[in-house]
């Protein structure tokens, strides 16, 4: 019997065996705060500073260009005030992330290492986006970093059989991990419009009033992938509701270059 990676995905969802990754603590920590309406600055400050690493991340942006402030702030406290309690957490979080690309098997740890700075590039583009378009910055620089989240179960399943073939993986992966992605954020209770963003992004169909963070993902993600993958710009109806045409899309990257090379200098945290 010819064991196939898609459908064995699919019986493990079906009986609830199929392992889905977890937050890392410092991203459940701060989940979990949000949700308290005391929350202070000193209280955000203090969940963020038992993790160094973000907190030497959330410094650096709090002294990059992308905040334009001649004082340097060296205080994680007057970062929080600076930057913002929920543009610290969104953060927080998608930095912690970096963990979870991470695999023992050579071969999945390059594809892991693929998806991560795909998933960065994505969301360095979505976050100068987000600015041009009244959206939230760091909400969609957390959806861009997150819209194939769903590849990561599907990794560890063909590194735990060993038994399905480097094709059928990637196969496997384009094919079912917007369905997982969506899972794997109801999972971590994560808002709507970031839950939608896997099974949405690459709906090209999608015909609505307001754009989205959906939008952002699925403009980021053709700018930037590979020629196999690319749909043509008058096909994709994300643009109109940016306020761009088709003609025009290389001039209006162009002018965003700038913008998104800094944005990539700040944002360039690399898996473990």
């Amino acid at each position: 019997m010819i064991k196939s990676l898609a459908a064995d995905i699919m019986r493990a969802i079906e009986d609830n065996s199929l392992v889905l990754p977890t937050l890392p603590e410092i991203a459940l920590r701060i989940r979990k705060c949000e949700l308290d309406p005391n929350l202070d600055i000193i209280g955000l400050a203090r969940i963020i500073e038992q993790d160094p690493a973000t907190t030497a991340q959330l410094l650096r942006i709090a002294n990059s260009p992308l905040v334009r402030r001649e004082v340097k702030v060296a205080d994680l406290s007057k970062a929080i005030s600076l930057l913002g309690m929920s543009y610290c957490s969104k953060v927080a979080i998608s930095y912690s992330t970096r963990q979870l690309f991470n695999s023992k098997n050579s071969s999945s740890k390059n594809i892991m290492r693929e998806i991560w700075q795909h998933s960065l590039n994505v969301a360095c583009h979505c976050y100068v986006l987000a600015n041009k378009t009244g959206l939230v910055p760091e909400e969609a620089f957390l959806a861009g970093l997150l819209h194939k989240i769903g590849a990561l179960p599907i990794i560890a399943m063909s590194d735990k059989e060993k038994e399905y073939s480097l094709d059928e993986l990637h196969k496997t992966i384009n094919d079912v991990h917007p369905m997982l992605g969506e899972k794997i954020l109801s999972h971590w209770q994560f808002p709507r419009s970031i839950i939608d963003v896997p099974q949405s992004y690459l709906d090209q169909n999608r015909y609505i009033n307001n754009i989205d963070l959906c939008d952002l993902v699925s403009i980021a993600n053709n700018h930037i992938c590979n020629e196999e993958d690319f749909v043509p710009w008058e096909n994709i109806s994300s643009l109109s509701r940016i306020g761009w045409n088709y003609s025009t899309i290389k001039d209006e990257f162009k002018n965003l270059s700038v913008e998104i090379e800094l944005a990539h200098a700040v944002f360039e945290f690399k898996p473990l």
